[in-house]
């Protein structure tokens, strides 16, 4: 049963993630045909016919364009060379003219075209944006746009996605179009060149690389927090692969089209040609981290051995585009890369679809975050691979942000579920504190409350007197007793030492022969919980001193040490065994347990009990500084 309601998740994943690649590559389709221009003859491009460019802000220039192979139109004199051959722009892999013979690994050529009854007296632009190449275009001889290095010289080009674009005038005559491509491995023209509104084109570019950018410093400052949080944190709230993850998409997004004309300076720049293998390559690490983080995030069934694979896989990409020159632009390797990539994604989603099934928590949320991821790098895959000729660019970082911001409310609803349990926890350890001071108050021995009452009875009519200080002891006792009620938290020292002398009075008035207390307080600024010490004094006093013939003494001390406050309480009792406090008589020693417990946990103090069987007992108090 839960195999096919994983199947079905699974299945509705894939036909949503199809849905909106091909909606975006149908609206890609319908945007190309709607401002495409009409060719009137070969290579000649007639806007007569087309939308006012005010309105549409660009035209692409998709059709057939004159095709110079191993020629740069412009340095050499037109009337020398081969005829040019009519070549469809933009190119598909399949029509790359750079591996044919004799340039089988890059090479440099140009295109020209025409164009006519351009109806606009507004300033142009001419470009092709993400071209992976370096290009030249020039107007009607005038060098308009330049990208990169272009060169007949191997060595000597390099490719960049920034454009120098200068404005261009274009009257509603014929004007020549040139452009000169140069590069190393990838198809030449693959992309749509544009004629756009300079003025709507230039600020569309800033918008978009602002966007970009703030998108990526959003990211990379969330990466920067996720690592401080989960390195200071005690608490595991996400699997630390979370930060790993949110850095690469960030220098996925800078790697990436356009984002490249910022980062290429901070990369030592390096070609774009070299950088857009790079971004394959990232891609596989991507789906690679999201496998690891998510396997560690949900505790989903992923075999070491399928994690070995994929690690091996993508080390093999990482050579294979180190030593093929056409792993990414080849139309083989680039559909192979891109197979593997969603083979990758389609794995994850399967087990992704199994922890929803079997009901893990968040495993829903996951899986729809992760749609974002999805679509936002196959769409970024088609385009810069030249499938998708409009512009998209802006699609993959929004839904790389989408995808993060997900990411991070789901995991903001787990803190806030788990500080909400840590918070009823402290609650029910507040009240279970409660219940035990309720418990040892209720250890007050009814034949103790009898005796002293005895006893004060007693000294009435031979000490009045002392009666009646007796009397104001134990009310003092009993009220510090029910006041220890209230206090759920430390208390002076000071408190619970006035609270000792009201018990060591009474008992010194029953066992005046028996019994000497000794006081040796150096230091009494510092806090202890409340009823800590004086369970510890009684014991003392009853399962102690009190059970030898000849008595004894219990002494209290309380000093300063470097890094701590000591408090000890020690006698010359009959003393016991430490390692069976809960069974030595039943219930003589039942109490120190519960103290030790409530010092440790509440003060981080150390209790070290020591006692000998005939010589008697010392129970040693640590309370740290910081903790006080």
């Amino acid at each position: 049963m839960q195999k096919r309601r994983a199947g079905a998740y699974l299945l509705f994943f894939v036909l949503l993630t199809a849905a909106i690649v091909c909606g975006i590559y149908g609206f890609d389709r319908h945007t190309i045909q709607r401002d495409n221009l009409h060719q009137s003859a070969d290579a000649v491009f007639d806007c007569s016919e087309a939308r006012p460019l005010e309105k549409v802000h660009r035209y692409y220039l998709t059709g057939d364009w004159q095709f110079f192979n191993q020629r740069l139109l412009v340095e050499e004199p037109r009337e020398n060379g081969d005829s040019p051959v009519l070549l469809h722009v933009p190119t598909a892999l399949t029509e790359n003219p750079f591996i044919c013979a004799p340039m089988e690994s890059g090479g440099y050529g140009t295109y020209r075209c025409y164009i006519e009854n351009l109806q606009t007296d507004r300033a142009v632009m001419l470009y092709v944006p993400n071209l992976t190449c370096a290009y030249r275009v020039y107007a009607d001889g005038k060098l308009v746009t330049e990208s990169g290095t272009v060169s007949t010289v191997r060595g000597e080009r390099k490719s960049s996605t920034f454009a120098l674009k200068e404005k261009v005038y274009l009257d509603a005559g014929r004007h020549e179009i040139i452009i000169e491509v140069a590069a190393d491995a990838s198809p030449g023209l693959y992309l749509s060149p544009m004629i756009a509104d300079y003025d709507f084109e230039t600020h569309y570019i800033q918008s978009f690389l602002a966007l970009r950018y703030a998108l990526i410093g959003i990211i990379l400052y969330a990466a920067i927090v996720l690592f401080i949080f989960g390195a200071v944190s005690k608490i595991r709230y996400f699997s630390p692969w979370l930060p790993v993850l949110f850095i690469f998409l960030a220098l996925r997004m800078m790697l990436s089209t356009e984002g490249y004309s910022v980062s290429q300076p901070w990369f030592f720049s390096v070609s774009y040609e070299k950088m857009y293998w790079v971004g394959f390559c990232s891609t596989f690490l991507i789906k690679l981290v999201s496998i690891t983080y998510f396997r560690d995030e949900l505790k989903l069934r992923v075999p070491q051995k399928t994690m070995l694979v994929l690690s091996a896989l993508f080390f093999l990409i990482m050579i294979a585009a180190i030593v093929l020159p056409f792993t990414a632009y080849g139309l083989f390797y680039s559909l192979l890369l891109q197979f593997l990539s969603v083979t990758a994604d389609i794995y994850l989603v399967h087990k992704l679809c199994i922890g929803l099934a079997e009901g893990k928590k968040n495993a829903g949320l996951f899986c729809f975050a992760y749609l974002f991821l999805f679509c936002g790098i196959t769409v970024d895959m088609l385009y810069t691979s030249g499938v998708m000729p409009i512009r998209c660019s802006s699609f993959m970082p929004i839904a790389l942000a989408l995808f993060c911001l997900l990411i991070t409310v789901i995991h903001a609803k787990n803190a806030i579920e788990l500080y909400t349990r840590v918070r009823q926890t402290r609650e029910l350890e507040r009240e279970l504190e409660k219940a035990n001071m309720a418990v040892m108050i209720s250890q007050i021995q009814p034949h103790f409350l009898y005796n002293a009452l005895n006893t004060i009875k007693s000294l009435i009519r031979r000490d009045p007197k002392t009666a009646e200080e007796a009397i104001i002891d134990f009310s003092y006792y009993l009220r510090g007793n029910m006041d220890s009620l209230t206090h759920t938290g430390p208390i002076p020292f000071r408190t619970e030492l006035q609270h000792i002398r009201y018990y060591c009075d009474i008992e010194l008035l029953r066992f005046s022969d028996k019994l000497r207390i000794e006081y040796d307080i150096m230091d009494d600024d510092f806090t202890v919980p409340t009823l800590s010490v004086q369970p510890i004094v009684e014991n003392a006093i009853k399962h102690g001193v009190t059970k030898r013939p000849e008595g004894g003494v219990v002494r209290i001390s309380a000093y300063e040490e470097k890094d701590c406050f000591v408090v000890t309480v020690e006698d010359n009792g009959v003393g016991f065994d430490p390692s069976r406090l809960e069974t030595e008589d039943g219930r003589s020693h039942v109490g120190l347990p519960n103290i030790r417990y409530r010092f440790e946990t509440m003060m981080h103090a150390k209790v070290d009990i020591q006692s000998e069987k005939g010589v008697g007992t010392t129970v040693t108090i640590r309370i740290p500084k910081r903790f006080d």
